[in-house]
C-alpha cells in the first residue's frame, strides 16, 4: 500500500478502526454486572489491579512472559524489513512477506478452537515459546526467506496461546477489577512492544543482521526455559472449576 501511495496504509488502518467501533456499536450483550458507580480513585485502583495480577500465579507468569515476547517478535519482523530492504527487495515484495506472516495469524485464529480440545495451556504456551527459537536458523543461513520461514510457525500458534490465556485471564478476574487488571496486564505487556525495533536498529547499526537475530534468539531462548520452569503453567486453573 506504502508503494502505491505514502497516505493509503493510514487511511485502510483508519478504515479497520471504524470497522471495529462499528461492531462494538451493534453489540447488545451484556459483559458487566450492574454494579454502583463510585468516584474515580485511579492510583488506588490501578494499585488493586496489580496486587491482584500480582497475586495470581497465572496472570503474573502469563504477564511477564507477554512483556519479553511483545520485546521480541516486533524486533524480528524489524529485522525482517531491513535485512530484506538490504538485499535488494522492493517495498511490495517486503509488504508480500509480512503478508505471510500475518497470514498465518489469520490461520492460527481459524484452528484456535481445535487446538484448545487437542492440546493442554501449558503445551499450548510452551510452543509459542518454543517456536520462537527457529530463527537462530537465520544465524546459520543468513537469508531472510529463512527468517521469514523461522516466524511463520509461531505466528500460527499466537491467536492459538491469546484464546486460552485471555479466556482464563477474564475467568480469574472478578468481573468489578477486570478494567484495572486489564490495565496493568496491557502497561506490563505492551510497554516493552516499542522497544523491540528500538533495540533491534540499535544492533542493525552497530553489528550484522545475523548477530542482531542471535542476540533476540538467545533471548527467546531463555524466555522459552522460564516458560517451561514456571509452576504456574504447569498447574493452570481449568475452565470449569473456574465456573465452580
Amino acid at each position: 500500500m506504502f508503494g502505491l501511495g505514502r497516505a493509503l496504509p493510514f487511511v485502510a488502518d483508519a478504515a479497520s478502526y471504524v470497522c471495529s467501533f462499528v461492531s462494538l456499536l451493534a453489540m447488545r450483550s451484556p459483559f458487566q454486572q450492574a454494579r454502583e458507580r463510585h468516584p474515580l480513585r485511579l492510583r488506588a485502583e490501578l494499585a488493586e489491579g496489580f496486587r491482584f495480577l500480582w497475586g495470581q500465579p497465572f496472570l503474573r507468569a502469563t504477564a511477564l512472559l507477554y512483556a519479553v515476547g511483545n520485546f521480541t517478535i516486533p524486533a524480528f519482523l524489524f529485522v525482517v524489513v531491513v535485512v530484506a530492504r538490504r538485499d535488494g527487495f522492493s517495498g511490495g515484495a517486503i509488504g508480500v512477506l509480512l503478508a505471510v506472516f500475518s497470514a498465518c495469524l489469520l490461520l492460527g485464529s481459524l484452528v484456535s478452537s481445535l487446538a484448545r480440545r487437542r492440546f493442554s495451556v501449558r503445551a499450548i504456551v510452551l510452543a509459542e515459546l518454543y517456536t520462537g527459537v527457529a530463527v537462530l536458523a537465520f544465524v546459520v543461513w543468513p537469508s531472510v526467506y529463512v527468517l521469514v520461514a523461522a516466524l511463520l510457525p509461531q505466528a500460527i500458534v499466537l491467536p492459538i496461546t491469546d484464546s486460552v490465556v485471555i479466556g482464563r485471564r477474564i475467568a480469574i478476574t472478578p468481573d468489578r477489577l477486570l478494567g484495572r487488571v486489564e490495565a496493568v496486564r496491557t502497561t506490563l505487556a505492551r510497554s516493552a512492544q516499542p522497544l523491540g525495533p528500538l533495540a533491534a536498529g540499535l544492533l542493525l547499526g552497530s553489528v550484522s543482521g545475523r548477530a542482531t537475530v542471535a542476540v533476540f534468539g538467545a533471548l527467546s531462548l531463555g524466555l522459552a526455559a522460564c516458560g517451561t520452569a514456571s509452576r504456574a503453567l504447569r498447574t493452570p486453573p481449568g475452565l470449569v472449576e473456574l465456573e465452580v
